[in-house]
Order: C-alpha cells, then sequence, then structure tokens
C-alpha cells in the first residue's frame, strides 16, 4: 500500500510517498500537479497543517486523513490543552516514539521556532516553544535602529571580528548554549535520555551541541506515516 503524506508547516510544504516504513520519495510542493501526481499513486493520504489547509485541500482528489485534535493516535497524549498544540510536534513525537519505543527521548525541532518535546513510557508530556534562528535574526533588525537583517553561513565563531559576525555568533552560540542546558536539565530529571534533532535548521545545530544527538530531517514526515497506519488500522 502506498501513502502520501503532507506535511504543511510554516514556511513550507512537504510530500513523501510511503511504502509501509519506508520512504520512496520526498519533495517540496510548489506546483499542483506535483501533487496530483503523488496522489494518483496512493492508495490513502493524510494531510498536517499548522495553518489554514485550504489551498492544497482544493487540490486533493479525495479527502484525506486530517490531522487534528480528535485524531486517533498510537501513543497517549498527555498534553493539558491538545486544542493548542501544533500538529508538527505530536508527529514528531510519534516518530520519535516509534523510533526509540522503550526509552525516554527529547525531541528538538529546529524550525520556525525552536520547540522542545518530552515523550516517556507514560505518554507524551509537553516542552517548550522558543524562537527560531530566523526569528531571532529578524527580531534584532526589526527592534533596533541600526543593527542589519544577517544571513547564515558557513562556520561561526565565538568571538565575532564585526557587526554582522557578532550577530551570527550571539544568535548560533547563544542558540547552542540554551539547548545544551536544556537538554542536560532534562537528563537530570529523566534517565535513559534520547535526543532527537530535526526540522529546517537541524544542520546548524547537530555538530556544534556537546550533548550525544541523534539527527533525523524526516521525523514528522515519519511520525505522520505511523499515524496515518494506525488509524488505517483501527477503521
Amino acid at each position: 500500500m502506498l501513502k502520501l503524506i503532507i506535511d504543511q508547516g510554516n514556511t513550507q510544504t512537504k510530500l513523501a510517498l510511503f511504502q509501509q516504513k519506508k520512504m520512496l520519495k520526498k519533495i517540496v510542493y510548489n506546483q499542483d500537479n506535483q501533487l496530483r501526481e503523488l496522489e494518483s499513486q496512493a492508495d490513502a493520504v493524510i494531510l498536517s497543517s499548522v495553518g489554514d489547509a485550504s489551498s492544497v485541500l482544493k487540490v486533493l482528489e479525495e479527502g484525506p486523513l486530517l490531522l487534528k485534535t480528535n485524531t486517533s493516535l498510537p501513543i497517549v497524549n498527555l498534553y493539558e490543552s491538545p486544542e493548542t498544540l501544533g500538529n508538527d510536534r505530536i508527529a514528531a513525537v510519534v516518530g520519535a516514539a516509534t523510533k526509540f519505543p522503550k526509552s525516554n527521548v527529547l525531541v528538538i525541532d529546529a524550525g520556525t521556532c525552536i520547540t522542545l518535546d518530552l515523550f516517556t513510557i507514560e505518554g507524551y508530556q509537553g516542552g517548550s516553544i522558543a524562537p527560531g534562528i530566523q526569528m531571532r535574526l529578524q527580531a534584532l533588525h526589526q527592534q533596533t535602529e541600526r543593527l542589519p537583517m544577517v544571513e547564515l553561513g558557513g562556520d561561526v565563531d565565538i568571538i565575532g571580528k564585526n557587526t554582522i559576525q557578532c550577530i551570527q555568533s550571539g544568535v548560533i552560540n547563544g542558540v547552542l548554549a540554551e539547548l545544551d542546558g536544556m537538554i542536560n536539565r532534562y537528563k537530570s530529571q529523566f534517565s535513559n535520555l534520547k535526543v532527537l534533532l530535526t526540522g529546517g535548521d537541524f544542520q546548524l545545530f547537530d555538530k556544534g551541541l556537546k550533548n550525544s544527538i541523534f539527527a533525523d530531517p524526516d521525523l514528522v514526515l515519519k511520525g505522520l506515516n505511523e499515524i496515518l497506519d494506525y488509524n488505517e488500522a483501527i477503521s
């Protein structure tokens, strides 16, 4: 059975074709014919959106499984306000729980926001939300009179020799220190903690963090695939 996984995020929409647990294809959606072609090959479709999904829904021929608050999940969700929980966060946690089913797992999603989400053997517990890299760069530019808008690229030294380098150092090294500190605090409370890193900016951090981590850029897609499998099995 072929399954189409649609992950509509804040900045881009990803399409993936799965056969069982194997991802056969992954693309960034920018043309309607891409979506129509993959849908024509799929036996089942799941759509996760962090915002308005109407632009994707109007292209699909059949109604997909829409990931919503009341969608059945293969894990226990202990979040106190599930109606406010982002689909990408719960999908990433499902992916992590599938990868490490008998461990405590901390998922770090480095995207528009940097989210931390904890899964234990009891279920999904919650976590934290902080500004992402681009959000921090934009804030420095927009909330000041003279600081420029800076793009990241290449190695970032701890000591900036000019204003651009200082901003790069402050943002990147600040986030690295922040994440290492958060990981250490989680490890002090939860034994046998696995740390999984995903998201569009994961490559900026996977080698800079002092803590040992596992990187998986496709964690959300894999989690959505698991959610679709679970709902197909119980339907």
